[in-house]
């Protein structure tokens, strides 16, 4: 494994973006499946697990924006708002529609069919957005650091610096940084962030930090129950 993929501390002597852009879980999620080396998606990734983390992170999204709450088990609506993007409202509006004629079960089976039409479209919006650079053969290439903003206005570094920060320094983490974590357990995406020697030391802070996630805890069983089905 190249030794520039791997999860790490460095002091960040990047210079600060211009812009200030206000990030999406799934988007960071998108931009941690990307190996930042080949910029191909994470071949160790199984195209079921790259789905499920993309449904997962759309629904997070809701959750974070207070569109929808997972009440013992199902989806409920709180607020049909749009949320201004168009990925998330159209994934509301699905929900909004299938929850009157459908159960749980067909719009999580046509969440999870969408899900690479929605990986694709987020791509371009990060492309649009120069967080990343398309090249020939499909591949995409991250363009240096970001200094993003998250849906709650907060100010937050770029995805994989936050979570080194805290996994090798403690920092604590925000619901959306254990919502992300979260899912890389569930998913296994850690092989293609972390040395297999730094695993075995963040793995008992990992554990802590899943344990106190019950967001996301509650969507990736409400996908994974959907597709067992």
């Amino acid at each position: 494994m190249n030794k520039e993929a791997n999860l790490r501390v460095e002091n960040d002597t990047s210079p600060v973006a211009d812009q200030s852009f206000m990030i999406t879980i799934s988007e960071e999620v998108l931009l941690l499946i990307f190996h930042y080396d080949n910029g191909c998606a994470n071949y160790e990734l199984s195209p079921r697990s790259v789905r499920g983390m993309i449904a997962c992170a759309l629904l997070l999204d809701l959750c974070e924006q207070n569109r929808v709450k997972i009440d013992q088990g199902s989806l409920v609506i709180i607020n049909p708002a749009p949320t201004g993007y168009s990925f998330l409202d159209c994934v509301l509006s699905r929900v909004g529609k299938n929850a009157i004629r459908y159960d749980a079960n067909d719009w999580i089976s046509h969440l999870y069919t969408d899900a690479d039409a929605i990986q694709n479209e987020l791509t371009e919006l990060l492309v649009n957005r120069g967080i990343l650079a398309h090249r020939s053969g499909g591949r995409y290439f991250v363009m240096g650091s970001h200094n993003f903003t998250s849906n709650n206005g907060r100010p937050s570094r770029d995805v994989r610096r936050r979570i080194a920060g805290i996994l090798l320094c403690e920092e604590t983490p925000t619901p959306r940084d254990m919502m992300i974590i979260n899912l890389i357990s569930v998913y296994g995406l850690w092989n293609d962030l972390v040395d297999e020697t730094v695993m075995n030391v963040i793995t008992p802070r990992i554990d802590d930090i899943v344990r106190g996630d019950m967001i996301s805890r509650s969507v990736i069983n409400l996908i994974e129950s959907g597709l067992r089905i």
